[in-house]
């Protein structure tokens, strides 16, 4: 009895010690999930749903109310003109579903996995070439109305690009935005809509985000009463370009478009839509600007293909323009601007979305470095690894670190304590998202699985060892041959768990693409001994190389991913 008082007290103890791992001077929160997270396996639940780490209702909502989109600024071109800027047409795919009969996709079609998968609410669609640039419209309040911008190649595993090369002829490409039903009932849910088409000239598309707050228009449904020289803004995308430079685009409301040009809104045509001048066009000399990511509202950096690191202040410089200064883009130049790398930097982001002061990257040197805004000349390495780093994440509100490294693992790294990581998904990562809304992170895999796993669960580790050391002390014998059954059996339920979405494969044919649903869920730890997991050789065409989770409340389940074959699953992964 003495026993088991002692080792409840201290469990209590160590759950009350574990919800204050996170640091509010590092840019983390002193929030966490609620511990009924800790039992969830499968998928994230909607009605555990909540906003962790971000005080939305403190962010601005009308952060770019002085940006305006005018009708002259939009040029709207035909249907025949307009195609030239998509990836180039080919034959359907053909699709076997689970064990559903072959079915086909046609390029800018879609199809329902209801239909084929009851238990799954979602959709798959084409977009026609390789994806490398994936991202939800956030602030949409409308579950019907959910937005996914879409960049990347004109075709599939024939397009390649050297890094560090700019990109001079048929620099002719697009980013697609389709509209996007996130509705939870199978029988009401619409199909996914190419609803409009930002046809440009700066090459094919690396990387691309949207600012996460702030750059909505809010406007009533009805069209009445609105300005006839503006249009209302769906939100401000920044992308990064082939030909080196970064553009920011003021994206409009498809439907006012139509109703400001006089177009069928009933049309399930898209629209084709080009600038006749982006808000801002920044580049660097000699040098491609590779990744970027928002700070807040106020900020982008851009890893660079030398490894440098560039962040500029846009909220500043689109005022000035505003204001008349009317800089020119090569005026432009960043407020911080440093080396980090010894090579190409795959990726960066930000440690916050309300207090941008640090970024995180990660590149082809493979190192894992944290750099102080204010004082970049000093850098902070948190891990290295011989071999290309792809990827990392920084979900603050977690309390840690995500990254990529050479056994082919997703691990996760505490900021509390550096020097310890922990694997939670093994296969080739080649993108990790994580939500605002839930603690479970995914990651999209060269092996073609997109995988993900709860973070919550990975904090038993240090729970059990307080418990181990305490019934130590109590039973000093006795403890020998208790020891080793302990870590299998006080908790094993809170084991780490990778569940598999989904994973794509090539038929024999090599013509027909197969995806596995309902694959059966394992511990992280059982997947290193299987010959499988080191394997480094796969086919070109499995690869998903994009994954974002919904930023909005009303969707936060719902996950985007894609890859070399331009099909798109996005799905809601609630478990419930």
């Amino acid at each position: 009895m003495s026993a088991s008082l002692n080792q409840t007290s201290t469990t209590n103890r160590s759950q009350s010690k574990r919800k204050k791992f996170a640091n509010p001077n590092r840019g983390d929160i002193d929030e966490v999930f609620d511990d009924e997270w800790e039992e969830t396996v499968l998928g994230p639940r909607k009605r555990l749903l909540q906003p962790v780490g971000v005080n939305f209702e403190s962010l601005p909502q009308n952060a770019y109310e002085f940006v305006k989109i005018k009708t002259n600024d939009l040029k709207i071109l035909s249907e025949n003109i307009g195609k030239t800027y998509l990836p180039h047409s080919r034959d359907p795919f053909s699709i076997v579903l689970a064990n559903s009969d072959p079915f086909r996709v046609s390029q800018f079609e879609s199809c329902t996995l209801n239909d084929k998968l009851p238990r799954k609410v979602g959709h798959i669609f084409n977009v026609g070439g390789s994806i490398w640039a994936m991202d939800w419209c956030p602030n949409i309040q409308n579950q019907h109305d959910q937005y996914l911008a879409i960049g990347g190649y004109k075709s599939t595993t024939e397009e390649h690009h050297y890094i560090a090369r700019r990109q001079k002829n048929d620099v002719n490409y697009a980013i697609q935005i389709w509209k996007i039903d996130c509705q939870d009932d199978p029988t009401s849910i619409e199909d996914p809509k190419l609803d409009i088409v930002i046809c440009h000239e700066y090459g094919c598309t690396f990387d691309l985000q949207w600012c996460p707050y702030g750059a909505q228009d809010n406007c009533k449904d009805s069209f009445e009463g609105q300005s006839e020289h503006f249009i209302p803004k769906l939100g401000i995308l920044a992308a990064s370009f082939s030909d080196g430079s970064i553009g920011i685009f003021a994206i409009p409301k498809p439907d006012y478009v139509r109703h400001k040009f006089g177009l069928s809104q009933d049309s399930n045509k898209p629209l084709f839509v080009k600038f006749l001048k982006p808000l801002l066009v920044l580049s660097l000399p000699q040098v491609l600007c590779w990744t970027i990511s928002w700070g807040g509202h106020k900020k982008i950096a851009t890893g660079c293909t030398n490894g440098d690191i560039a962040i500029w202040d846009i909220e500043d410089i689109l005022t000035s323009n505003i204001t008349n200064k009317n800089l020119s883009d090569s005026e432009v130049v960043p407020i911080r601007y440093f080396r980090a790398h010894d090579s190409c930097i795959r990726q960066i982001a930000w440690n916050s979305m309300e207090n941008p002061s640090h970024t995180l990257s990660c590149g082809h040197d493979g190192r894992l470095l944290i750099f102080n805004e204010r004082e970049p000349w000093f850098k902070n390495m948190i891990q290295r690894i011989r071999a290309f780093m792809m990827t990392t994440c920084w979900p603050c509100h977690y309390g840690g670190i995500a990254f990529a490294d050479t056994d082919n693992t997703v691990r996760y790294i505490r900021m509390d304590d550096l020097k310890k990581t922990t694997g939670i998904i093994m296969h080739h990562a080649n993108r990790i998202s994580a939500s605002y809304f839930h603690p479970f992170m995914a990651s999209c895999s060269a092996d073609g699985t997109v995988k993900m796993a709860n973070i919550c669960r990975l904090r038993d580790r240090h729970q059990v060892d307080i418990i181990l050391y305490s019934v130590f002390f109590i039973f000093q014998l006795e403890i020998i041959i208790f020891i080793h059954g302990l870590p299998y059996s006080i908790s094993p339920s809170q084991k780490p768990i990778q569940v598999t979405l989904y994973r794509i494969g090539l038929d024999e044919d090599q013509k027909t693409i197969l995806f596995w649903d309902n694959i059966k869920s394992q511990e992280t730890t059982a997947t290193y001994h299987t010959p499988q997991a080191f394997s480094h050789f796969f086919k070109p065409e499995v690869s998903i190389q994009r994954i974002a989770w919904n930023p909005n409340f009303n969707a936060g389940t719902w996950i985007a991913s894609g890859g070399t074959l331009g099909l798109v699953r996005v799905e809601s992964a609630d478990r419930e």
